[in-house]
């Protein structure tokens, strides 16, 4: 209050009344640059506006001065798509953050603090080299171009200093903290290239949320009102540090699924369907925030840039759609080294609401076997720390799939059945007599059990009692060449599973890593492992039906149709009741069979 008092005494704030972005970006008196587009002003208002209410209504009027105060911020997310000018924009905006500054009479003062006090703006990078050759770089040029900065700064091999004790930071995520500076506003440079977990096991090693954590609580105890945290980035994988911080401030949104449809030759005429390819994906149109003084924006690369089209993303998109998605219109996988990409697929082979056993590992009594059919199991052991799981799979029949240039191969469909799974509490070990029992108690209820597998830990003891009831039991260490073929099963969706959230989040976390398929640090992979191992050995030890048997088409909605239609057909030929007939060739029989009685 008694600082307000002084700057009423005063008069006025200004050494010199401030113009807008616009003006100042394509001024010559200023930054001398083409306009930016309407996202990238949006983006930089939030991203600069530091004045105090009262000092906007005297500069702009009462609606004015509202209207800009409104876009005051204390953190900013934008998650634009590659390309899209971040590092551009970050440059522009805090080239005007020195403006508006400096054009203060006494910027520390104008804030609460005393008179000349530092005040500090940071760009964190991924590394040095980014610091030194991205923003740095650019920075540099905006200020050096600029005629309205001559002779007021002083350029260092790291930060370039101003008039009034005002200072620009190139920093990197590999430095040590930036403790004792008054940090204004940091910008935290492609956020979601930071480390999403400790290496350490630290929680004080420098992950994403450690830095953002830390240069959050810096900026608020200096300046509360009006300091900014900012962070940009392309989201590298779904569920990453951008999008966690974007869906966490967002209270309400409505998503809008956009298309656009290539060409592959422009010379050729439209109406040939083979030269054109479809590319959807989705806009976030904001209704309301869960805290107040944020902004977000997700937008992709060809709507906030001015000089991008999305013609010119034709090429990656054809060759590479995961990658174009995930780059230019913040669509990414599941995982950067995700192994499955496409949530679509996994979720598709498992959605079937059933599994054989229920929360407990009791049987549902419909959970019987098909007749003439053989049953494999993978258990992956575990007992003090992580899931000890059974998987019990089939294969069902041998399909037609085509493929590249109307090739045909005989592929298997695969069901899992059921799975189950231990957890071990702190004061409780997984029994593994519980996993023989449950393995014994298969084969009573009549499945034709060919084979269990177990991975190498700890199995040697339970195998020797399986085969002493006449269990055939072998060794299987599933290794990525067995997730290649689920991969594949995947891919064509010929798995037929139960929808395990567990299982689902197991598949959809799993990366490649040096050459192997494994889990994020924090996370697990058991039920995924037992399920893969358990179709690698339905597939490898089903032999192949006649030819007569085989189904000459496949698609996976009518293949899980004809199953359920199959199981209606077996209860109701149990019950006595009559099933209308399938398709047109069944109803032409029944036609003829009425026909001759």
């Amino acid at each position: 209050m008694f600082d307000d008092f002084l700057n009423a005494l005063d008069g006025d704030e200004f050494d010199e009344t401030p113009v807008t972005i616009e003006e100042f970006t394509t001024s010559d008196q200023y930054l001398r640059l083409p306009p930016l587009s309407e996202y990238q002003y949006q983006c930089i208002k939030a991203m600069t506006q530091v004045y105090k209410k009262d000092t906007l209504v005297r500069v702009f009027g009462e609606e004015e001065g509202t209207k800009r105060y409104k876009q005051t911020c204390n953190e900013v997310i934008l998650q634009l798509g590659k390309g899209s000018g971040k590092d551009y924009m970050s440059t522009v905006a805090v080239s005007y953050l020195v403006y508006l500054l400096l054009c203060l009479k006494d910027p520390a003062r104008y804030f609460g603090k005393p008179s000349g006090d530092a005040i500090d703006i940071i760009n964190i990078a991924i590394n040095a080299d980014q610091a030194r050759n991205v923003f740095f770089k650019g920075f540099r040029q905006r200020i050096e171009n600029s005629p309205w900065f001559v002779g007021k700064y002083n350029i260092t091999a790291q930060a370039v200093t101003f008039d009034k004790s005002i200072t620009c930071h190139s920093g990197h995520s590999e430095r040590e903290s930036w403790e004792g500076y008054n940090v204004i506003c940091v910008i935290l440079d492609e956020i979601s290239g930071f480390s999403m977990e400790s290496t350490s096991g630290s929680d004080q090693s420098k992950t994403a949320q450690a830095i953002y954590d830390m240069y959050r609580a810096s900026v608020d105890s200096r300046f509360p009102d009006y300091g900014k945290v900012i962070l940009l980035s392309f989201p590298r994988f779904k569920g990453d540090f951008i999008q966690q911080r974007y869906d966490s401030v967002i209270a309400d949104k409505e998503v809008v699924v956009k298309s656009y449809q290539f060409k592959i030759d422009d010379e050729l005429d439209d109406s040939i369907e083979e030269n054109k390819f479809l590319v959807e994906w989705e806009e976030d149109q904001i209704n309301a925030y869960r805290f107040p003084r944020v902004f977000a924006l997700k937008r992709t690369t060809w709507d906030v840039n001015p000089t991008r089209t999305i013609e010119d993303f034709k090429r990656t998109f054809f060759s590479n759609p995961v990658d174009a998605l995930s780059r230019f219109a913040c669509m990414p996988p599941e995982a950067v080294d995700a192994f499955f990409k496409s949530r679509d697929k996994v979720e598709t082979c498992f959605s079937q609401p059933y599994n054989g056993v229920d929360d407990l590992g009791r049987f549902y009594d419909w959970f019987l076997p098909v007749e003439d059919k053989e049953y494999f199991i993978h258990v992956d052991l575990a007992q003090k720390h992580d899931h000890c799981a059974v998987a019990m799979s089939h294969v069902d029949r041998w399909v037609h799939i085509k493929t590249f240039m109307d090739h045909e191969v005989v592929s298997p469909m695969v069901f899992v059945d059921c799975v189950r799974w231990w957890t071990p509490t702190a004061d409780k070990s997984v029994d593994f007599s519980e996993v023989k029992q449950f393995i014994i108690d298969l084969r009573s209820r009549g499945f034709n059990i060919r084979k269990v597998t177990f991975d190498r830990w700890q199995s040697h003891d339970i195998q020797t009692e399986l085969r002493m009831i006449g269990i055939n039991t072998e060794t299987l260490s599933v290794a990525k060449k067995h997730y290649d073929d689920m991969a594949m099963l995947i891919g064509e969706e010929r798995i037929v599973g139960p929808r395990i959230p567990l299982l689902i989040d197991e598949l959809l976390q799993l990366r490649i890593i040096r050459d192997k398929v494994d889990h994020p640090r924090k996370g697990s992979k058991d039920l995924s492992d037992a399920v893969c191992g358990a179709l690698y050995n339905s597939i490898s030890g089903t032999k192949r039906e006649s030819a007569e048997r085989e189904v000459e088409f496949h698609t996976y909605k009518q293949f899980v149709k004809d199953h359920r239609r199959e199981e209606l057909e077996k209860e109701a030929k149990k019950n006595n009741v009559i099933v209308p007939p399938r398709r047109q060739d069944d109803i032409d029989y029944h036609i003829g069979q009425i026909g001759m009685i």
